[in-house]
């Protein structure tokens, strides 16, 4: 059986340069040295919150959702029919 398992990331907005194109673009990227696993949004906005100068490189960030399927086992489903 699975279930989803919704965790909760900061990721920044990074410009970037295409080199072949020469074109600009922002792009949503994780933040280094950042935990990517809150297990609520209210968790993660108090970590930026609370550590303010490892966020003060990104100024620019949103909490995202991460939907995780994890393979869940339960000890009735493999019991001996009688």
């Amino acid at each position: 059986m699975y279930r989803i398992v919704t965790k909760y990331t900061l990721v920044g907005f990074r410009d970037e340069t295409d080199p072949v194109n020469h074109t600009h673009h922002m792009a949503l990227k994780p933040l280094p040295g950042v935990p990517h696993d809150f297990d609520t949004e209210q968790a993660a906005l108090d970590w930026a919150l609370n550590n303010h100068e490892d966020m003060r490189r990104y100024r620019e960030f949103v909490v995202l959702p991460v939907h995780h399927m994890v393979l869940t086992w339960r000890p009735e489903e493999d019991a001996p029919v009688a």
